[in-house]
C-alpha cells in the first residue's frame, strides 16, 4: 500500500509517497514524519489513527483513504489498511 503526507498541493504530497506493510508500519511512518514535533509523541496509537475512505482521485489512479490523527488530516493511502 502507498501512503503520503496531507500538504498543500498534490505534487508536494506525492513527493512524500512511502510503502507501508500494514497498519503497524503506517503507525511507524507517521511518527518518523512528526519526528521533528517532539510534543507530538504520544499522539499516533492505534486509538487514534483512523484510515476511513475518501472517494476515487483519478488525477492519481488513487482508491484514496484518508489517515487522521485525533481527527486531523494526517495523510492519504492507495486503499484500505491491512
Amino acid at each position: 500500500m502507498l501512503y503520503r503526507e496531507h500538504k498543500g498541493t498534490l505534487a508536494d504530497s506525492m513527493a512524500t509517497v512511502k510503502e507501508v506493510r500494514d497498519f503497524a508500519h503506517l503507525l511507524e511512518v507517521i511518527r518518523e514524519s512528526r519526528s521533528h514535533w517532539p510534543t507530538l509523541d504520544g499522539t499516533v496509537t492505534p486509538e487514534t489513527v483512523k484510515v476511513e475512505p475518501y472517494g476515487r482521485d483519478d488525477r492519481i489512479g488513487w482508491d484514496t483513504h484518508m489517515v487522521t490523527v485525533n481527527g486531523q488530516a494526517e495523510g492519504f493511502t492507495d486503499g484500505p489498511v491491512i
